[in-house]
């Protein structure tokens, strides 16, 4: 196996709309009139004694849980949710941090006890003296808050050897990009900020973003890094294609794609 090893695993495509509900669609379907087409790849790093984990899905917080879509995708890695070392949070929006505990035996369990979770400290303390409209949620993360292992970073740290943290805000206030590089393997990202290969070659400010010029600012920079440096782009929400490098650039086409995920033996 190929060291580092990197794969996405799919947990699904969702139709969401304004109501926020996240409905399961065929990967090929589109999302009902006036709703976003949204995946969800919560990213796999196998390095040395390290088994890391880039964002952890939505968990009990769907219209299902996906707590079983992710045990099932480790396990086809020959893993359990005992053997991920750490777990990196691009930004605290519920589908990128749901997977962390669930409520299937009628009380909450970290769903993977073992791991260091690394988060801004920033944007957890936003997080925690918001009001959440659902009572789960507020027991989520006052239960997360006591019995999860967290990490608070901020910019400029450096986790552990070969990992970098740059506080970029854009999509959140406190958006994170995640940098590594693993035997002169750099592997890049971003969360939301880049969240497709959709993003690379358009030029846009986001509604959603709590600051989308910023979000535009820092892509540009991201992209210009990753193509002159080799970077992996890890892109959590694209359909098909969520993890690439940047090949090349052409001045009809911009940037042409191509796939970096490692193949599934």
């Amino acid at each position: 196996m190929p060291n580092p090893a990197i794969y996405p695993l799919y947990l699904g495509t969702f139709s969401v709309g304004l109501d926020k509900r996240f409905i399961r669609i065929a990967r090929d379907e589109d999302a009902a009139k006036g709703a976003l087409r949204i995946s969800m790849n919560p990213i796999l790093i196998l390095h040395e004694d390290r088994v890391i984990l880039i964002d952890c899905g939505l968990g009990d917080f769907g219209e299902e849980s996906h707590i079983p879509y992710l045990m099932d995708l480790l396990s086809k890695h020959n893993l359990t949710s005992e053997d991920v070392t750490d777990i990196f949070l691009s930004h605290l929006h519920f589908d990128h941090i749901g997977g962390l505990a669930s409520k299937d035996n009628g009380f909450w369990e970290l769903t993977f006890p073992d791991a260091r979770v690394w988060l801004s400290g920033e944007e957890w303390k936003k997080l925690k003296s918001l009001k959440q409209d659902d009572p789960n949620q507020e027991q989520f993360l006052d239960f997360v808050d006591v019995h999860a292992d967290l990490h608070p970073v901020k910019d400029a740290d450096t986790p552990f050897d070969g990992v970098t943290i740059w506080v970029i805000g854009g999509h959140t206030e406190f958006s994170l990009a995640i940098m590594f590089n693993f035997d002169g393997v750099r592997m890049l990202n971003a969360g939301d900020v880049m969240g497709t290969k959709g993003h690379i070659n358009r030029k846009f400010a986001a509604k959603y973003d709590f600051d989308g010029k910023k979000s535009q600012q820092r892509r540009d920079e991201l992209i210009a890094m990753a193509y002159n440096e080799d970077y992996i782009i890890l892109a959590y929400h694209d359909n098909d294609m969520p993890v690439f490098r940047i090949k090349e650039y052409n001045d009809e086409k911009g940037y042409l794609l191509e796939s970096a995920e490692t193949s599934v033996s």
